[in-house]
């Protein structure tokens, strides 16, 4: 036995090898009974068992190894595909029980295989259908992975199956909601809805859903098509709907709810979700929609409530509630970064519910900034206008008056705060001078910068966690993010609307996907997003080693590769294992 160094006296040493002996022979000797033979007595034979486990293993790999000579000068790889993504993906596709569900809407087992394939491939390598069918053949292992060989699928079959998935939309939805919720439990009962468009590549002119309207992307030179989506306040999609590019936001809100109360008739019997939506849907009419209905909602009005507590907004640092940013930061409309200003608020009853007045620090800095920018341009472009008339460039009432009516809509909410006066001849036909003054509702204005009002259902809730609960639209703004960023919804390629419904809805999927990893991240303390885990997993391939031995034979060897320290933390947290197993083929004999 190796007893590696000793701190025991050479004294004891004679003990020691009784009570090791003892140990082997399976008895405990009565020399155990001092606290230093004991201690060292158990050290030696943790190492001893160790060693012995080592040997044995040892002897068990020489005996089952499969030795050959080889030219090490004949060594080389092939088929390198990626597998740390694919399996990440294909692990969470298992939990969520797609197969079981694809399989009650009819979907054979190939159909399976391929409707996995094809999410996946959004999720992983998002592009067009195209693409993905060349992704599948080329530059992925998830087919090794799945139980059906789809080695020889033509294309037609990515289309085809994206229109099978896309009949089933209410059937797979369902599933998947009652799955994560199962999976995932949540406390709150939190529905949040808005809208995002996405543009073509393309004229579409036969495509019903390709139409014009106002990009959110700024690509308003293409047609578009909108994707409203539901969440709930953890991000997980509860709904998706698609509607033409050139949809009005609020007149949406109607078809969707009486989607989800017939898609959802049990589940919104007894238990409504709280509505929550933001200034774009939240019109007079909707909110009538939503209590009329009966939900429960949090919503700032699309019209500017906040002039109508112009008073209270005055000295509302000193008055309100402050929530201070290591009380619970701000999180931002464009991004999940979190602000680091104060947000202050005061809860006033109303009729059936409360409001809440809100003063953001975050959001007055950002207002301030872009009015100062704008205000600076309008004066600039109106000074500009007045030199020209005082140095007779130009005169004419009518052409005065044009100029000034584009300032006027260029700068429509700066404009409104100035009185523009035009002193004209006595024919009244050239305009001698040009002035402008402030009114004084730009003071109001002021007053105003960084403040909004939420209103809700709910008279219980104390004003910070109404403002809580309505600062959760960050999740379906992270939701669009990631499916315009992570998922290859834009642009797209379709010329026809149902194949652009499909495109659509495999993105939605593969959303599913997306926020089910990053969420069961999350409750293990790692924030890390589903971009960063795939670039960090993509050194993680399956390869074929090619050896030729002694005799001239050329050996086949797939295999994966070794795992590296990060794809062991992302793995051990997401619960992964790679069931690919080493593969071992003699294809020929080199002449």
């Amino acid at each position: 036995m190796q007893l590696g160094t000793l701190t025991l006296p050479k004294s004891e040493w004679k003990k020691l090898a009784s009570a090791l002996e003892g140990r082997i022979a399976g008895q405990i000797t009565l020399f155990e009974d001092e606290n230093e033979i004991a201690e060292a007595t158990e050290k030696a034979m943790i190492h001893f068992s160790f060693t012995q486990k080592k040997t044995q293993a040892k002897e068990e790999r020489l005996e089952k190894g499969n030795f050959v000579s080889v030219d090490l000068d004949s060594i080389a790889t092939a088929e390198s595909r990626s597998l740390g993504p694919e399996l990440v993906a294909h692990t969470m596709w298992e939990r969520l029980e797609l197969n079981e569900l694809l399989n009650a809407c009819g979907f054979t087992p190939t159909q399976q295989a391929l409707a996995e394939a094809i999410v996946i491939g959004r999720l992983v390598a998002p592009s067009s259908d195209l693409a993905s069918w060349q992704w599948l053949r080329e530059r992925t292992a998830l087919v090794e992975l799945l139980p059906v060989n789809l080695s020889e699928i033509g294309k037609n079959a990515v289309y085809e199956i994206a229109d099978q998935l896309l009949a089933n939309k209410k059937e797979l939805e369902r599933g998947l909601r009652a799955k994560e919720k199962m999976l995932f439990p949540r406390q709150n009962q939190v529905y949040l809805y808005d809208l995002t468009n996405t543009y073509f590549e393309g004229g579409a002119q036969n495509n019903e859903l390709a139409k014009r309207g106002k990009s959110k992307e700024k690509r308003s030179d293409c047609p578009l098509v909108t994707l409203a989506l539901v969440v709930d306040d953890a991000g997980f999609p509860i709904f998706s709907q698609i509607y033409g590019g050139n949809q009005s936001e609020p007149e949406t809100l109607e078809d969707i709810l009486t989607c989800l109360q017939t898609d959802s008739p049990l589940e919104l019997w007894d238990n409504r979700p709280m509505i929550v939506m933001d200034r774009g849907i939240a019109t007079k009419d909707n909110l009538a929609l939503i209590k009329e209905l009966d939900y429960p909602y949090i919503v700032v009005e699309r019209r500017a409530v906040e002039k109508d507590y112009l008073d209270e907004f005055q000295d509302a640092r000193e008055s309100f509630e402050r929530i201070s940013p290591g009380k619970s930061g701000e999180q931002s409309r464009s991004t999940d970064e979190t602000i680091s200003e104060s947000v202050f608020v005061k809860k006033l009853s109303i009729e059936k519910g409360s409001r809440i007045l809100c003063l953001s620090e975050g959001r007055e800095k950002k207002e301030d900034a872009m009015d100062s920018l704008k205000e600076t341009r309008f004066l600039d472009d109106l000074n500009r206008l007045k030199t020209s008339v005082e140095k007779g460039n130009i005169q004419l009432v009518e052409k005065v008056g044009e100029r000034v009516g584009r300032l006027k809509e260029r700068y429509s909410t700066i404009a409104r705060y100035y009185e523009i006066h035009l002193e004209v001849d006595e024919k009244e036909e050239k305009v001698k001078d040009l002035t402008f003054e402030k009114k004084t509702t730009r003071k109001d204005r002021s007053v105003l910068t960084g403040c909004y009002v939420i209103e809700t259902s709910d008279e219980a809730l104390s004003a910070e966690e109404v403002w809580r609960l309505y600062t959760t639209l960050t999740k379906i703004e992270a939701a669009f993010r990631s499916l315009k960023t992570d998922l290859g919804v834009r642009p797209v390629y379709h010329q026809l609307a149902n194949r652009t419904r499909g495109h659509l809805f495999i993105s939605v999927l593969a959303y599913h996907l997306l926020i089910s990893i990053e969420h069961q991240l999350r409750e293990q303390g790692d924030s890390r997003n589903w971009s960063t885990i795939k670039d960090q997993l993509s050194t993680h391939q399956r390869t074929t080693v090619i050896v030729t031995d002694e005799s001239d034979h050329i050996h086949h060897i797939r295999i994966s590769g070794t795992t590296e320290k990060s794809h062991r933390e992302i793995y051990k947290l997401l619960h992964v294992k790679d069931p690919l197993k080493r593969k071992h083929e003699i294809v020929g004999k080199r002449l």
